[in-house]
């Protein structure tokens, strides 16, 4: 069985044995956060959740709810990226408080899919909201310090 390496420009190397996979993590060439890809199913997974590396990264305590490799494809975006998306659009739309809770459950999962506990698919999704957020945020504090500001000018002109 071998795995193909997705280094973070996309390009894949391999497919490798287990035992080298195991040399390039020992020379610092695979991370924890690595992606591998299994050669046969196309499975993608966390270097940290491979049972046969996992032990090789001493720094990284991986929970025992976690050890076994976690499909990170094909199941399209969770409910989390999806709900940060729809969070960030209604800020834009109607409250840009609401830019609040897409900041934060966008951030949350874009996390989750960076420790492999959640697909990749959602990537561009909770991205998408949380910027969306931040942009609502920041245009509703505008728009409030405006109308403050033009009340106050309507109140002094009395």
């Amino acid at each position: 069985m071998g795995y193909y390496v997705i280094a973070h420009d996309g390009n894949r190397y391999g497919p490798a044995d287990i035992e080298t996979l195991q040399q390039w993590v020992r020379e610092g060439r695979v991370a924890p956060n690595t992606t591998l890809e299994d050669e046969f199913t196309g499975t993608q997974m966390r270097a940290s959740l491979l049972p046969e590396l996992s032990h090789l990264f001493p720094s990284q305590m991986v929970p025992p709810a976690y050890q076994q490799p976690r499909a990170m494809t094909g199941g399209g975006p969770s409910s989390r990226a999806t709900t940060a998306l729809v969070l960030g659009i209604l800020g834009l739309l109607c409250c840009g408080l609401l830019g609040i809770p897409a900041i934060i459950v966008g951030k949350q999962e874009m996390s989750s899919i960076d420790q492999g506990l959640a697909p990749v698919e959602g990537r561009g999704l909770a991205q998408a909201g949380y910027i969306l957020g931040i942009v609502s945020l920041v245009l509703w504090a505008i728009g409030m310090l405006a109308w403050i500001a033009a009340f106050i000018s309507m109140w002094s002109l009395q």
